[in-house]
C-alpha cells in the first residue's frame, strides 16, 4: 500500500511539475529559409541591457527554444512581455515581443530576417510585425529617394523636390504610428512604436509629443506597474516634466 501512495505521489508531482513549467516558459522556433545548419543566437532585452539566454545550430535552417523560469526573479520577467531578439550575425536579427505561455512561430529568410519575417503566436509579437513591416516600406522608399538625391547634386530644384518627398513619407508614417498607438494603446507593442526610428531619425520627440508620450505610460504602467519596461518610461516621463517646470 505505501509503494503505491508513494508512486501517486510521484505521479502527482510530475503532473504539477509540467504544468508549472508550461505557465512559466516561453516557446520561440521557426524555420529559416537559406539557414541551412548556421548558429541562431536568442537574447533577452532587460533594463540593465540584452541578456544572452541560448544558442542553438539549425537543423536544415529549424530551430527551437525554451526559455524557462528556474527562479522566482525569472519567473517574474518571464511572465511580462519582453523584447527578444533572435540573431542570425550582428548585422541580421529580429527583434519581437513574448511572454509566458506563448508559442512563437517565425519564418524568415536567413540573410535578410527583418525585411521577410512573420511570426505566428502571441499577439505582441504579430503588432510587432505590423511595425517592421510598415518600416521596411518607408525604408525602401527612402532609399529609392535617396538615389535620386545622390543623382541629383547639381540640379537644385530636383534636391529641393526629393527633400519634399521625403517629408511627405515621414509624415505619413508618423500617422501611421500615432494610429497604432491609439489603436492599441494597452498593448506592449505602443511603446516600441514610439520609440521607432530609422537611423538617426526619430518619429516622435518625447517633448514634443509628451502629451502622446504621457498618455501611453499611464496606460500600460496601470496594466504593468512592475515592468522593467514601465518604471523606466515614468522615470523619463517625471524627468521631463520637472526639466518643462524649471524652464517654465
Amino acid at each position: 500500500m505505501a509503494h503505491y501512495t508513494l508512486l501517486f505521489f510521484l505521479i502527482v508531482c510530475t503532473l504539477f511539475s509540467s504544468c508549472h513549467n508550461q505557465k512559466t516558459k516561453v516557446v520561440i522556433e521557426g524555420d529559416l529559409h537559406h539557414g541551412g545548419n548556421r548558429m541562431i543566437r536568442l537574447a533577452r532585452i532587460e533594463d540593465a541591457g540584452l541578456v544572452m539566454l541560448d544558442s542553438c545550430y539549425m537543423q536544415n535552417g529549424h530551430f527551437e527554444f525554451n526559455v524557462v523560469a528556474r527562479t522566482p526573479e525569472e519567473g517574474t520577467i518571464l511572465a511580462l512581455p519582453m523584447l527578444y531578439q533572435l540573431i542570425v550575425n550582428q548585422d541580421n536579427s529580429i527583434t519581437t515581443m513574448a511572454q509566458s505561455n506563448e508559442h512563437l512561430s517565425v519564418v524568415a529568410d536567413a540573410d535578410n530576417m527583418i525585411r521577410s519575417y512573420h511570426v505566428l503566436g502571441g499577439e505582441e509579437a504579430m503588432l510587432m510585425v505590423t511595425l517592421d513591416s510598415a518600416l521596411t516600406v518607408f525604408i525602401l522608399q527612402t532609399d529609392s529617394l535617396w538615389t535620386c538625391y545622390q543623382q541629383a547634386m547639381e540640379n537644385d530644384s530636383l534636391r529641393v523636390r526629393v527633400e519634399q518627398d521625403y517629408n511627405v513619407l515621414v509624415e505619413h508614417h508618423t500617422a501611421f504610428l500615432r494610429q497604432f498607438i491609439q489603436a492599441h494603446p494597452s498593448n506592449m507593442a505602443s511603446y516600441i512604436a514610439f520609440y521607432q526610428r530609422y537611423n538617426r531619425k526619430k518619429f516622435f520627440d518625447e517633448e514634443k509629443d509628451f502629451e502622446l508620450l504621457e498618455a501611453l505610460t499611464d496606460r500600460l504602467s496601470q496594466q504593468y506597474p512592475d515592468h522593467p519596461y514601465m518604471i523606466r518610461m515614468q522615470q523619463k516621463v517625471e524627468n521631463i516634466k520637472n526639466l518643462k517646470y524649471d524652464t517654465d
